[in-house]
């Protein structure tokens, strides 16, 4: 028997979702913040064009590349953070966050450094990045696909650098790159903003 209409799509959507996984990633949040996956943070030529000078990586393994990797880009170890997490119902990412925005800020360029507030009308969103909008400088975090534990983190550093509420960074991020931070992280970030 052939294949149903319906198992053709199943199966052609997942296999979207897997090149998706696997396909390097980083799109600009603010001017000097990048969001990302894995696979973009051990890409020179897509390091180099978006001039990053420092990463976060929040994975539960320790790639091998990275050291010659980054080096080879121009990014010491000193500029690169990482934090050894799971994207799991018991992860707690809260314990570092205070850690990783201390990072961000210590390794931030001048146009992150500078920025005091967020637009937060969605009028205002690019989704495009002109070379033009990229700093000479700026810092990529990302985990394994982009879309639960780096979010998270650059959710926690906007709340933290804005003293804005974490719905309103999450409105703005998601207009820039889809996101799903697990309900985890999501119920973390809310003690992160009872906390200030």
């Amino acid at each position: 028997m052939g294949e149903s209409g319906d198992d053709a799509h199943t199966e052609k959507d997942r296999n979207k979702r897997w090149e998706m996984a696997f396909k390097a990633r980083m799109r600009q949040i603010i001017p000097g913040l990048f969001l990302g996956n894995v696979e973009a943070s051990h890409k020179q030529d897509m390091l180099r064009e978006n001039r990053i000078t420092a990463i976060v990586s929040l994975t539960d393994a320790r790639w091998v590349w990275w050291n010659t990797t980054t080096r080879e880009a121009g990014i010491p170890e000193q500029r690169h953070k990482w934090v050894q997490c799971a994207d799991s119902s018991t992860q707690d990412l809260l314990a570092y966050m205070n850690d990783i925005c201390d990072f961000i800020d210590q390794m931030a360029s001048p146009a992150l450094l500078s920025s005091t507030s967020l637009e937060v009308q969605p009028e205002h969103y690019e989704s495009n990045v002109e070379p033009r909008d990229v700093p000479s400088e700026a810092i990529l975090i990302h985990c394994d696909l982009g879309i639960s534990r780096s979010p998270t983190i650059i959710i926690a550093y906007l709340m933290r650098k804005y003293a804005m509420k974490q719905d309103d960074i999450m409105e703005f991020i998601q207009f820039k790159q889809k996101v799903k931070p697990s309900a985890n992280f999501l119920r973390q970030l809310q003690v992160w903003e009872e906390v200030e």
